[in-house]
């Protein structure tokens, strides 16, 4: 197992802040294993991954779950990228606008594996891209977060991964299978 994490907050002045990730990682299996054990895989989503799925329902590669299924989607090998812009709002109230993409994928194909393996030449139209809004509420000694987040790009989808132009708020279907809201303690990186 290899991670490589960057993190490095930018001070614009007292009241605004950058702040960046980029994180990548390779598990392979060790000994007579063709497998890598469940719980050392990878997966994103969720308040701390790409903010807008929810938690092992992203991935891997193209593959798109039943919604009706367990979310569970793992992967081998992991990219994700994340961009937040911090601001004071009033006393303990801040704000930020975010950005996250990246997705997770198999090392190799497999009939009982779902999903589709790394390649070079193709992961880039397999990443997914999120944005969003949050509130956190910064007493010093804890954070609460809540983070509502939108899908930009959903890489399961084969001639136009980018949604934009379907971003629709006033529909509550469309509200019901985009908007994600995540509830967090402490800041995602």
């Amino acid at each position: 197992m290899t991670d490589l994490e960057y993190r490095r907050g930018f001070v614009l002045d007292r009241y605004n802040m950058l702040a960046v990730r980029a994180f990548g990682g390779v598990v392979i299996p060790c000994g007579n294993s063709d497998q890598v054990p469940f719980e050392r895989k990878y997966w994103t989503g969720g308040a701390n991954g790409i903010r807008a799925w929810p938690v092992r329902t992203l991935g891997p590669g193209s593959y798109k779950a039943d919604p009706n299924e367990f979310p569970n989607q793992t992967g081998d090998i992991k990219l994700e990228a994340n961009a937040e812009y911090r601001f004071n709002i009033y006393k303990y109230f801040k704000g930020a606008l975010f950005m996250d993409a990246g997705n997770v994928w198999l090392q190799k194909s497999n009939p009982s594996d779902i999903g589709t393996p790394f390649r070079f030449s193709g992961f880039m139209n397999e990443l997914a891209v999120g944005a969003g809004a949050g509130l956190r509420v910064d007493v010093s000694f804890f954070v609460l977060r809540f983070d509502l987040a939108i899908p930009l790009r959903k890489p399961w989808l084969t001639n136009q991964r980018w949604v934009t132009n379907e971003i629709d708020f006033t529909d509550a279907t469309w509200r019901r299978e985009n908007l994600m809201l995540n509830i967090a303690i402490g800041y995602p990186f």
